[in-house]
């Protein structure tokens, strides 16, 4: 079967919810070839992913064999194993690396970008309780984002290369702050009558949400299936 006929393929490390690393199969590389030819005799049932469930778990679940867990990415054409539904643990540790820091905000955008300066990339700003650094500058958001400290609004902050200075009518956690403005499936970047503000968090949970409803095959299919796969990649 075609679970043996990846046993050649190399390894790559895929880092667990626990913090645990574990070597698993890097079968991506091929995966896109001749998919046709395998989706045109596939029988798909719909699957929502529980918590907890990673590829190898569903497939030992499903099929009672955890190697077969790249049928789930070859039929649903998920790209990397980054790409699987993360449950509540994974997704907290996602959000605290894509949006780290605070977002200072302020009520126009010359407070961050005019003429006269601008912030800085990387440079260090203070207020008079706390010190970090600028790690985002969205003018178009009227904010700055920053890492470290613990800055608090009607508190100036102050670029300490670019000099640039200004005091936030807000600071919250940047996974809290606004992504973009929605109306219906129009986005932008501003906001304007008619639109709602949707969140860092808001946007990835929604995504994420897609996620975990995903095609499988049916058990009783599963090994036609990737005899049928072993013939199109040994070709």
């Amino acid at each position: 079967m075609a679970d043996k006929f990846f046993k050649n393929f190399p390894d790559i490390s895929y880092k667990l919810n626990n913090g645990n690393t574990i070597r698993i199969k890097d079968f991506f590389r091929k995966s896109k070839i001749e998919q046709e030819a395998v989706s045109s005799i596939t029988e798909y049932t719909k699957y929502e992913i529980k918590e907890g469930e990673r590829p190898d778990i569903l497939a030992s679940k499903l099929y009672g064999n955890s190697d077969l867990h790249w049928t789930f990415f070859l039929v649903n054409d998920i790209e990397n194993y980054y790409d699987w539904y993360k449950d509540s643990q994974a997704f907290e540790e996602y959000m605290d690396k894509k949006y780290p820091g605070q977002s200072a905000k302020s009520t126009v955008s010359t407070d961050i970008v005019s003429s006269s300066g601008k912030f800085l990339l990387g440079e260090k700003v203070t207020s008079v309780s706390s010190e970090g650094r600028v790690i985002l500058v969205e003018p178009h958001m009227n904010r700055i984002v920053i890492e470290g400290g613990a800055f608090v609004s009607n508190e100036t902050i102050t670029g300490y290369i670019s000099g640039k200075s200004f005091t936030p009518t807000s600071v919250i956690n940047h996974r809290d702050d606004v992504a973009f403005f929605k109306n219906g499936n129009i986005r932008r970047n501003t906001q304007a009558s008619g639109y709602t503000a949707v969140t860092h968090f808001e946007n990835e949970l929604e995504l994420n949400e897609e996620k975990r409803f995903i095609k499988v095959i049916s058990p009783q299919k599963i090994g036609r299936i990737v005899r049928r796969f072993e013939e199109v990649m040994s070709s």
